[in-house]
């Protein structure tokens, strides 16, 4: 394409500028226990540092690694101190226009009796609707694993209000994703990852079939790395993680290891070249990207309401106990002039604290 020429010189094998708009929705970190090579923090600032638009950490059966990812991604990091990092968010900053770096958070959840499935929230009461099942399903189940059906699934998660958005994993199931996408619609989307493998060459060709079978149902594919760590130089160290999970050697791993390095954050120009048949794969990123408004800065710890008169709302309840606070303080003795000065001081601490919804503390 015209766009794909622009930001691509094959004829020297180098980028051109910076490239399609990206969001890596399946990213995978450390806190996936024995599954994931990368912190949550190296993850983000390779997504920056790469010019991405956006990442979702989504680890396996939690959100443990959420507040991490999101610690780098909007806030100082001891994993981003240095000059180099700096710089990468600079660069970053700059390909994207200045637009804001896009953190998400999800979780791969794994059915028994299906394929993993991500749930990405889109809303805050998404995020808790997906934390309320993690709960739920985490309890009668043993370390690391989840007591969850994908009936189960469907029935939590799949028939809510828009609230979360799913990406069910190969291997895939024809019956079982008709019935993922009779609960989520067009919430429902289908991954394509390309990392050189047979497999991956098979599956892509099978996520074609079921787009052009299910896709008048709303069903839509996206391109994704499913990295399993930020950079290819962390592939022993996968290696010798998954040898852990499984209890065996290098030796005789085999095939229980990935096949290659290539599940890492690659660049947006090797990305167009991969997906250069199919460069709406890419651009669709963004569209999930903006379907996920929920932002961890909405979550804020909520004071028990105690001790409050019936009919009263804390706000209320404590402006009655300044007022009477107030008549004690200052008596009618007291100078007008201080007292219309405190009365100012009063109001504006008021409205902080209800600017802040600190009343109950």
């Amino acid at each position: 394409s015209e766009k794909a020429v622009a930001v691509y010189d094959k004829e020297n094998n180098r980028p051109i500028g910076h490239g399609p708009d990206f969001v890596e929705l399946l990213g995978r970190s450390g806190f996936s226990f024995l599954m994931g090579a990368s912190h949550p923090e190296e993850m983000v600032l390779r997504a920056k540092a790469l010019g991405y638009r956006g990442l979702a950490l989504c680890d396996v059966n939690g959100l443990y690694g959420v507040g991490r990812g999101y610690q780098a991604a909007e806030k100082p990091s001891v994993f981003d101190a240095d000059e180099v990092a700096a710089e990468a968010r600079a660069e970053a900053a700059r390909q994207n226009g200045g637009t804001a770096f896009r953190y998400h958070v999800g979780a791969e959840l794994t059915p028994f009796d299906t394929s993993p499935v991500t749930l990405l929230p889109t809303s805050k009461e998404g995020y808790s609707r997906l934390s309320r099942l993690i709960t739920k399903v985490k309890r009668p189940a043993g370390k690391g694993r989840l007591k969850l059906s994908l009936k189960e699934l469907i029935e939590d998660a799949g028939f809510a209000s828009g609230e979360l958005l799913a990406i069910p994993h190969p291997p895939w199931n024809g019956l079982h994703l008709e019935s993922l996408v009779d609960a989520f619609g067009d919430r429902l989307y289908l991954p394509v990852c390309k990392d050189s493998t047979w497999e991956s060459i098979r599956l892509a060709r099978e996520a074609l079939v079921f787009e052009k079978r299910l896709g008048p149902s709303g069903l839509k594919l996206f391109a994704t790395q499913r990295p399993l760590f930020h950079v290819p130089e962390r592939k022993p160290l996968h290696d010798v993680l998954t040898c852990l999970l499984h209890k065996t050697t290098l030796h005789e791993a085999k095939t229980r290891l990935a096949a290659n390095s290539e599940r890492h954050l690659k660049p947006l120009h090797e990305l167009q070249l991969l997906y250069r048949d199919r460069p709406d794969l890419l651009s669709r990123t963004m569209e999930i990207s903006d379907r996920l408004q929920f932002s961890l800065k909405e979550l804020k710890y909520k004071y028990p309401r105690e001790a409050l008169p019936p009919g009263t709302t804390s706000a209320q309840f404590i402006r009655l106990l300044v007022e009477k606070g107030i008549q004690w303080r200052y008596p009618q003795g007291t100078e007008a002039r201080i007292r219309e000065q405190a009365r100012r001081q009063v109001e504006h601490e008021l409205s902080l604290i209800q600017e802040l919804e600190s009343e109950d503390y």
